[in-house]
């Protein structure tokens, strides 16, 4: 099938959105850093308990850290969503079936991109559900709904 201009541009352009953090994960982040912080130093005088505390505050040093390198990309015919520093999802716009703004301290999906309690459910496939939380919401939502349907239309 023939694409228009119109349909040919919105499958050009790559589009990076960067994740949104909002004042519940500064707040967490503060806590659970002093909290670590405390049971290191007090781990410090028992140096067997230096053999946990390590691996954990390892653990979530990650944990909050690797957030801040995640993103979601437009790409051509796909929605790319980088959680962090390993985990990586490529979803095809013609398997998604819908995308809903939320706003909940919990998402729908184990796999979250999700740094606030603003967030964007997309389902794909059959029963897959991911959340992802980006700094402009309303423009990623029509944007994707866009590229979506052009989808749908090119493969018609």
């Amino acid at each position: 099938m023939i694409m228009s201009d119109c349909e040919r541009k919105v499958f050009m352009d790559n589009k990076k959105f960067k994740p949104l953090f909002d004042k519940s994960f500064y707040i967490l982040l503060v806590f659970v850093a002093a909290l670590l912080i405390a049971m290191t130093m007090l781990a410090i005088t028992y140096p067997k308990g230096l053999f946990i505390f390590i691996p954990i505050d390892l653990f979530c040093l990650y944990f909050f850290v690797s957030p801040c390198f995640g993103y979601v990309q437009l790409r051509e015919d796909s929605l790319f969503i980088k959680f962090g520093f390993f985990i990586k999802r490529d979803i095809p716009y013609k398997k998604i079936r819908t995308v809903k703004k939320d706003r909940k301290f919990y998402s729908d999906s184990m796999l979250a991109l999700k740094n606030s309690l603003e967030h964007i459910n997309i389902k794909y496939n059959s029963f897959d559900v991911v959340a992802v939380s980006v700094v402009n919401n309303d423009e990623f939502i029509s944007e994707l709904n866009e590229r979506c349907k052009a989808a749908e239309r090119a493969e018609k």
